[in-house]
């Protein structure tokens, strides 16, 4: 009996997170600009968005971004502006396939970097 609830346990966790379809994307950041000298500083916090098909969640952004989108060849596809307060965006359902998903502050050596499929 405990067998066939923990089985039931399983299948609902499990059918209630693929009927949604959304995962987490995790997101890198990349400091182009890193000094190769100095104090070292705890690793960043990482920083998740969330896809749920062609819409994109995550925390509230801290600062204008720019949304940038590169193909399996390095060449940007789409490019977007995602402004400070930001919870949500939506990419054209035109777009499929495999690609690097970038969010890249005005005037700055990091940016976030991320892979997702459409």
């Amino acid at each position: 009996m405990v067998r066939k609830l923990v089985l039931f346990v399983i299948l609902l966790i499990g059918g209630c997170s693929f009927s949604y379809g959304a995962q987490q994307i995790p997101m890198q950041i990349i400091n182009e600009g890193a000094a190769s000298s100095g104090p070292t500083y705890a690793p960043a916090r990482p920083w998740y968005i969330t896809q749920d098909e062609n819409v994109f969640t995550s925390s509230a952004i801290p600062e204008d971004y720019t949304l940038v989108l590169f193909d399996e060849d390095g060449e940007i596809v789409y490019s977007d502006t995602l402004l400070s307060g930001s919870t949500m965006f939506v990419l054209p359902s035109t777009l499929s396939g495999d690609f690097e998903i970038r969010l890249v502050p005005y005037d700055s050596t990091y940016y976030y970097r991320g892979y997702i499929s459409l």
